[in-house]
Order: C-alpha cells, then structure tokens, then sequence
C-alpha cells in the first residue's frame, strides 16, 4: 500500500492496523495532516489515546510526552469522523470558537497550525517521538466525550471541492451560489459574517455577502456560467474559433474556454500577485530600436522604460496638437500610426511587454508598472524616441524561442502588437519548461481560492462538454502542493498539457424537475458532493396575509404534489418569497399589497407550473388547490378549478360516431384572474386550501363579497 511504509516508521502495531482499515484517501490526508504538524513543530511527540472500552476508537495526539510516561501533555488531537479528520486543540489554549476544525485537505489545517504556531513553540518542545515509540496507548473512556464532545459554538466546514445544489424550482439553488462562492473563495471573511448554519444570513449579513460577491466578481476570482443542450467542450475547455485578422482574412484560432480560463487564473495566481500582473493581462510585442544589441535597448533596460520612435507626433496624451505634429503623425503609413496608437493607449498597466531579439525569439520580458508618458527631450542621442511607458523588465539577458507557442507563426516587423495567440498562462509554462524563473519575486505561499458557478449543471452533456477533463477534475487528481496523484491531460486543439489546480472551486446548480438525480452522469455524481435543498415552509411560520397562513399553504400543497407525484416537483419557498417582502415593506398597505403579490404568484407561476407537471391533467391541479372538497354548493365560490361532466350527445348529436367507452366527458374551467368577482380575490378561498375546518363549519364560510370586491381593485 502506498503510505504502508511510513506507517512501519511511525506507528505502533495497533495503529497502523487502525489506519490501514482507512481508506487511500483517509490515509493520505492523515500523512499529510502530521508530516504538516512536524512542519510547524518538528519535535513535538506524537502518541496514541483509544478507548478503554472499544479499542477502535482511536486518536492520535500532538504534544510532549516522554517515551516511559504514562500521560502525556498534548495540544493537537487528531480523529477520524465518517468522511473527514476532526482536529481540536487543548481547552482554553484558543478561543472556543476557533478550537475545532473538520478537514478534508491538509491545507486547511494551515491557519489554525499560523495561529498558534509562535505561542505553543515551547509547550510543543518534545523528543520528536512517534507512537511507535511507547510501549503502550493512554486509555481514556472519555476519549470520545471529555476532548470531542466539547463541540466549538461556530464549527463551519470547509467548502468541497466539487459540489451541487440540487432540489425542486424555487428553492433557492442559485441564490445560495453567493453564499457558497464566498465561503470557498474566502473562508476567512465568511467566517467573520457568523452567519447561523441552521437560520440563515440576516438582512445585514446578506448585504455583506453580495458585497463580496461582488468584490471576488470584479477581481474575476467567482464566475458564471449556465449549461444548456447546444453548450459543448470547445466553450468550456478550448476549441478552434474563426477570426478576422489584421490583413481582413479569416483565420481559425485555438482559444480556452470559461473553464481553462479560470483553471489557468487559479494555477498562476501567486505569480501574477507577485508580478503584479492585472487580472486579464495582454501580451505585447515590442522592438526597441530593431532587434540588434543597441545604446537604447541598453538604456530602457537599465532605466525600467520601454520606448518607441516617431516622437515628432507630439505628446498622444494630448487632444490638441500643433498643426506641424498633426501633419507629419497624418503622413505616416497606417501600420506605424497603429503602432504609436497602440503604444501609447492600448497597452495598460499590468500587460506584459516581450522584446524581441529575432523573428522567432524574445530577449526580454516586462511588466508595465504606469501611464504613458512623452519625453520631449528623447533618449540618448536619439531625440524621437519619445514616447516611453514604465517598464519593471524581469528578464532582460533571454534566447527564448515562442515560435511555437505563437501558434508557429514569426514576430512580423510592426514595431508593437498584441499576441493574442497564447495566453499569459501559457507563457509562465513555457518559462517553467525552459527553467527560467522570476527569482527576484517572492511567491506567496498560499493561493487565492477561484471559484466556477455553473447554473443549471444537469442541462448539458456533461460527457459532451467536460471531456476528459472530468477524471481531473477530482481532489486528488488535481494539481497542488504535494499532491502526488496530480494528472495531466494534453489537449487535443493546443496540445499543450494542462492540469486542474486545487484552489478552483466548481459550485453547480441542478433543478431536479428538469431532470432526475437519479438520471445523472454517473461519472459526474462520483467526483461532486450533492447538497439537498428542499422547500423551506417553516421560513414562513407565524406570517399570515389577511388571515392566509402562508407556512400552512406551501406546506399543505407540496404535500399533495408529493403523493401525486413525486418531492422532486414540490414547490420552492422562494415563490411566496415576494409575498414576504411587501408584507415586510412598512408600507401602510402592506398587507393588500402582499395579498397582490400572492394573487400574482398564483397567476404568473404557481398555475403554469403545476399545468407543466401535470400535463393539463386538471383533475390533479384540483387536488393540489383541494378543489375536490369544495363541492357543496355553499362551497362552490372557493373553487378555483371548476369540473362540468358533459354528454356527447348533447355537444353532437345522437349520431356522432365517436367510439368512446363513456358517454359523459369531464372539462374543467380555471377560474378568470381578472374577473371583478373571482375566487382569486377571496383570502377565504386561500385558507380553504389548506383549512378543513373552514369547509366544515358554515360559519367560518360566510361570503366575503365585500373583501372580493375590494381585492379586485388591485
């Protein structure tokens, strides 16, 4: 077995009989979790605790304790759950809060070891035992209760990798995309929200959330992107596109897709922070002064400055020139006035600036650090090379042949022009496969989190559009630190290899009555963790719109449309969500203003909808508003649904010819929205939905014309 070995060095006999029940993955992040331990405290002992009552329960603690002491004096516990590892630290030695963490990834137990890794250096001062060491385990009845069950007040887990929202329509799958986004793009920050798991984010909190939802958008770290039949691997991944050139001909270029985009932003994150790159930054080429060694060259290397020729234009920065600088930028040919237009507007801080030393090769590579800027007096002995921009040249002393990366295809003689045929990913892997690198630049060590929101993952072909890209795609086939499975794939239209880094988050939504779960790509429901979101009616407890218990009518009708047909076409809370807000507005009429809204729900969405599940069965569609038991004739004016049985010989003649095996036909007729006395306009009618008692006592079912009427207005 793979971590075999190190469990013959590490471990006692009983433990590594423990661990080797685990399974790869659990092994792997129990290595990784103490190899990460010894990291921050390299000679703090590690030593076993088990259950004097169920010696399979075991945990393994971080601490000081010497090899003939019977307790120990630990810090760090560590103990399997069902699917994760539970690491909790000794009482009082953090906030409660913060004491317990649930982890699936070595990496997550990073900020907690930062957290205490300057105040516990002492305490974790040990021989640097193993439990192979001890000659027995401590016994401890309360393992499982005194150290575990002290259960911290604000216990988030971490976001999954890969995950799905799935449930019926309405039931908040891509609203709570926001939520899920920032708590996997920022942990940290969602954290400090303190948003209550089981209640939901407050008015305030949701605030906050968009407004980081917004902040992570803007930085292009969240983005969005809806399935449909038609959407295929050449958008999401990369595919040949036809493209108007500079010269007006067609011509096909290799270009990524939404998911190759974001996987290649993810990869290269650390080193575009420290280049100080901007989010989408664009490639240019550029010669200074030819591609022979010259005084100038020299001189914009050592000067941090890039800069061209033509300086007779006069400043471009300017609206207004001398009729003198006008004329002789106007005589120019048209390639050298996009030259300067290009130079002097196009390129923005934060590009990338190659210089070119051949038709095949780059001498130097730039980052853009400001505004253009003319430079009256010239450089050097060369008084029109006036237009400079400022340059942080990394590399200056290069022979880097992207011939091939620029799609085969040599550096023409225009002095500056975008290469769009590969992308600024791309070139950080032709350096790592040259081993050339940007040592003057310190890497942060850890990675910002991206995050794919994919709308609506069940309406495509999931085979069709990942590709071979979804084996990639699990946690430990991506590409991070240490991550020995790491894959890589060589893909078909570039050829260039690619990998899926293991800081890009994939969040899908799924409507379950579009398409059954059970219907799923099987590859698909393997490698994502699938979270139910089912209709909420208790949101609405307590809240009634002219006496309407809205908890009791979402409640009443999804459980009629789950007998009738199934809980994946129940209807969502979000539906009435409308209703809540204009009774929640403050207005002086509130209420009848809630009261339009549900009206219009009925109307505009709940109907069509339950016309879509059924089929037009209308008889069902009764069932669902309880029109059935409605039929008294004092009840008739709560029915929203009326039946008629009608005879063929009567709608025919004696002589129609129709073989049927009855001579009667049931036609329903739905009630008019707009008429001015319609049932729609009667709360009564609502509450009948729901309400037995109502239908029962004729009391209750008083006409409440007046409330018709004065609804109808609406």
């Amino acid at each position: 077995m793979e971590f075999e070995e190190f469990f013959t060095i590490h471990m006692d006999d009983k433990s590594k009989s423990f661990l080797l029940l685990k399974s790869n993955q659990q092994q792997k992040l129990f290595v990784d979790s103490f190899n990460l331990i010894r990291e921050y405290f390299p000679k703090c002992d590690c030593y076993t605790i088990n259950n004097a009552k169920d010696n399979n329960k075991r945990a393994f603690r971080f601490g000081v304790k010497g090899s003939n002491e019977n307790k120990g004096t630990p810090l760090i516990t560590l103990r399997f759950t069902r699917n994760q590892l539970r690491i909790s630290l000794k009482k009082d030695s953090v906030p409660k809060d913060n004491r317990v963490l649930f982890i699936d990834d070595a990496l997550d137990l990073k900020p907690l070891l930062n957290g205490i890794k300057n105040k516990f250096t002492v305490e974790m001062e040990g021989n640097k035992n193993s439990p192979i060491v001890y000659l027995q385990d401590e016994e401890d009845s309360e393992m499982v209760t005194r150290d575990d069950m002290d259960k911290c007040a604000n216990k988030i887990i971490p976001s999954p990798l890969n995950q799905i929202l799935y449930g019926p329509p309405g039931t908040g799958k891509t609203y709570h995309t926001i939520e899920a986004a920032v708590k996997a793009a920022e942990p940290e920050k969602y954290k400090a929200l303190a948003i209550d798991q089981k209640l939901g984010a407050t008015v305030a909190q949701r605030k906050e959330l968009i407004t980081l939802y917004k902040s992570l958008t803007n930085d292009n770290r969240i983005r969005f992107v809806t399935f449909h039949q038609s959407y295929g691997y050449e958008e999401f991944v990369e595919g040949l596109r036809a493209l108007t050139n500079e010269e007006k001909q067609i011509e096909y270029k290799v270009l990524p897709g939404v998911f190759k985009k974001i996987s290649d932003d993810a990869a290269n994150t650390n080193i575009k922070k420290s280049l100080e790159l901007n989010a989408n930054p664009r490639i240019w080429k550029i010669s200074i002064d030819g591609v022979k060694p010259s005084k100038i060259k020299n001189y914009c290397f050592e000067n941090k400055v890039a800069a061209i020729g033509w300086g007779y234009t006069g400043d471009m920065a300017q609206d207004k020139r001398s009729p003198e600088e006008n004329t002789y930028f106007e005589e120019l040919t048209s390639q050298n006035k996009n030259t300067i237009t290009q130079f002097c507007s196009a390129i923005n801080e934060g590009d990338l600036l190659l210089c070119i030393s051949s038709a095949k090769t780059i001498q130097a590579v730039g980052v853009v650090k400001g505004d253009y800027e003319y430079k009256e007096q010239g450089i050097l002995d060369r008084n029109d090379f006036r237009h400079t921009l400022p340059v942080d040249w990394l590399k200056t002393d290069l022979d880097l042949d992207i011939h091939s990366l620029n799609g085969n295809t040599n550096l023409v003689q225009k002095t500056v022009y975008e290469l769009d045929r590969f992308s600024e990913a791309d070139f950080f892997q032709l350096m790592e496969k040259s081993e050339i690198s940007f040592g003057q630049k310190p890497v942060p060590e850890s990675k910002d989190n991206y995050v794919l929101i994919i709308d609506e993952i069940n309406r495509g072909n999931i085979s069709k559009i990942f590709g071979e890209l979804i084996t990639l795609i699990e946690p430990s086939k991506r590409a991070g630190k240490d991550n020995l499975e790491t894959l890589k794939v060589t893909l078909p239209h570039s050829g260039n290899p690619f990998s899926v880094p293991d800081n890009l988050y994939i969040i899908g939504t799924m409507n379950t009555a579009d398409r059954s779960l059970a219907m799923m790509d099987t590859a698909l429901r393997r490698r994502f963790d699938f979270t139910e979101m089912m209709p909420q009616p208790e949101l609405f407890k307590g809240r009634e719109v002219k006496d309407i218990d809205l908890e009791q009518l979402l409640e009443t009708m999804n459980k009629r449309i789950e007998v009738l047909y199934d809980r994946e076409h129940t209807l969502g809370h979000a539906f009435l969500i409308p209703v809540l807000n204009a009774l929640d507005s403050g207005e002086d009429d509130a209420e009848a203003s809630a009261f339009t809204e549900l009206k219009s729900t009925f109307k505009n969405k709940i109907i069509p909808l339950l016309e879509e599940y059924f089929f037009e069965d209308w008889n069902k569609i009764r069932l669902v508003l309880g029109d059935n038991r409605k039929e008294k004739s004092e009840l008739e004016q709560y029915i929203f649904v009326k039946s008629k049985n009608e005879e063929y010989s009567k709608i025919f003649g004696a002589n129609h010819g129709l073989e049927t095996y009855e001579n009667t036909k049931t036609t329903y007729t739905l009630a008019d929205f707009n008429a001015q006395d319609s049932v729609w306009n009667s709360p009564k009618a609502y509450q009948a939905i729901y309400d037995d008692t109502l239908l029962k006592s004729p009391v209750n079912i008083s006409d409440d014309a007046d409330e018709v009427t004065s609804s109808s207005a609406q």
